[in-house]
């Protein structure tokens, strides 16, 4: 029986597009912004982000030490990535509802402190959930299995009890691995979401 749902926050209950945020900051500059993405992004530099072990100052030097030419861009992104944030206009209604039904709602993401510090009004449905586990706080990303441990044993859960959603395939993998039912949020698709955690509510 599942009694417990566990959201991954980006691309399921908050929307991004880096690329548009970028186009849009720097005039439609396709090269500029590509090579913004590929310093910042590139060979899983943003993973770093979300474990918490660097300093932004630790960083800020990844991201722009085979880039110097524009490390005045790389960096008004990383103070500014906020901005590329949105709350979906479900995402409230949707944690209140599966509370309304008996669940227990928490949260496991890939997350930095940074972006939390950034994204507080898109992150202000926090309080309506029953809990959850940042990465930066346990320094550890998903899917390492170990990440999944650490909610379970946060609040003693049984796995197969739970249902936990992410837009990021791979992610999905590592926590049926692990031993949890999981929606693959496929294209940040909330219908997807919905019809696939419906589907496992009432087969539970």
């Amino acid at each position: 029986m599942i009694k417990t749902i566990i959201f991954d926050i980006g691309g399921v209950l908050i929307g991004y597009d880096w690329t548009k945020y970028l186009m849009k900051e720097f005039d439609y500059d396709e090269v500029l912004v590509e090579k913004i993405k590929a310093n910042v992004f590139g060979n899983h530099k943003w993973d770093e982000v979300d474990r918490g072990v660097l300093t932004n100052e630790e960083l800020e030097q990844l991201f722009t030490k085979d880039a110097p030419e524009i490390k005045e861009e790389i960096l008004h992104f990383w103070h500014t990535a906020g901005n590329a944030l949105w709350q979906y206009d479900f995402a409230k209604d949707w944690i209140n509802e599966l509370k309304n039904r008996g669940y227990q709602v928490l949260f496991l993401s890939n997350w930095s402190s940074h972006l939390r510090e950034l994204a507080v009004k898109q992150l202000d449905f926090l309080p309506l959930l029953d809990g959850g586990v940042f990465s930066y706080e346990v320094k550890l990303i998903k899917p390492d299995h170990a990440i999944y441990q650490t909610i379970v044993d946060k609040y003693n859960l049984n796995p197969s009890e739970c249902v936990f959603l992410d837009d990021s395939e791979r992610n999905v993998i590592g926590a049926r691995e692990f031993g949890m039912n999981a929606v693959w949020v496929e294209n940040k698709n909330h219908d997807i979401a919905v019809n696939g955690l419906e589907e496992l509510l009432s087969t539970s």
